[in-house]
């Protein structure tokens, strides 16, 4: 019998198992996957290139080392901590197959240096991801919105000095309810010194719900995004005032978008 294997991540048990597998010679089958490993609290990767699989997280995790990746997992936000996936200094992550739910304080994701594909993001109390330098969300599914009082929840948000980033084939639906703001909300607040900030790309998304369902304007102080591709999205007709916020309306590159009937999305003018 092999000892037991143990991981701990910032003084944390995550995880610690011992499986002996018996295999039939007449019929052999796979040993049954191990559930995932139980944690709560706030963890952290600090170690460059970890590779953290099968978590179940009631609270944080804060990325500080470069390369990690986090793979079908589970992370779900109970109050007690701002985000459910955060980077910080030099820490960047991947982030696949996993689910983000429940009552984050600010995101389940923040801010750069972080990618996610194949994630679903539901039953956010707050945003579901804020857009830092170098993020990217593709073929992912964030939806279905519980905005906590006085919230102005956004499915994915940018607010500050960015470039590289990438919203593709992804579903956000995040409903109409009390709170629920916009699918994508861009509007970055970094002043007039940063005039390269960008580009933006946000392609193939299928986007429904909130006031408006994607805001694309100028920030405070002069900011604005300079190099945002707005190409190919689909609409859905669910939104309480309209598609696109008409004021302001600040894309470089936009083309093929349509209703989910095939008809064009008209353009702010």
């Amino acid at each position: 019998m092999r000892p037991a294997k143990v991981l701990v991540i910032a003084g944390v048990v995550v995880a610690a198992a011992a499986v002996v597998v018996a295999v039939s010679v007449r019929n052999p089958e796979p040993p049954p996957a191990p559930p995932p490993a139980p944690a709560s609290g706030s963890l952290t990767a600090d170690r460059p290139g970890m590779v953290l699989t099968g978590l179940d997280v009631r609270g944080m995790l804060t990325v500080t080392a470069p390369g990690v990746t986090v793979k079908n997992s589970k992370f779900t936000g109970d109050g007690s901590t701002p985000w459910g996936i955060h980077t910080e200094g030099e820490g960047s992550v991947r982030i696949e197959d996993t689910v983000i739910t429940g009552d984050y304080g600010e995101a389940g994701i923040a801010y750069g240096n972080w990618s996610a594909i194949r994630v679903e993001i539901t039953g956010m109390s707050n945003d579901g991801a804020k857009l830092g330098p170098h993020s990217s969300i593709t073929d992912s599914w964030i939806h279905d919105f519980k905005p906590s009082p006085g919230a102005h929840s956004d499915g994915l948000q940018l607010v500050e000095d960015v470039g590289d980033v990438v919203i593709k084939n992804n579903r956000i639906e995040i409903g109409t309810g009390e709170g629920a703001n916009a699918a994508i909300f861009l509007s970055p607040d970094i002043g007039p010194d940063h005039p390269g900030a960008g580009p933006v790309v946000v392609e193939g998304n299928t986007l429904g719900g909130g006031g408006y369902t994607f805001y694309s304007v100028g920030g405070q102080e002069g900011a604005r995004l300079h190099d945002v591709t707005f190409t190919g999205n689909t609409f859905l007709p669910d939104a309480k005032y309209g598609p696109i916020y008409p004021s302001d309306f600040d894309v470089r590159t936009v083309s093929g978008n349509v209703f989910a009937d095939g008809s064009p999305v008209p353009l702010p003018r």
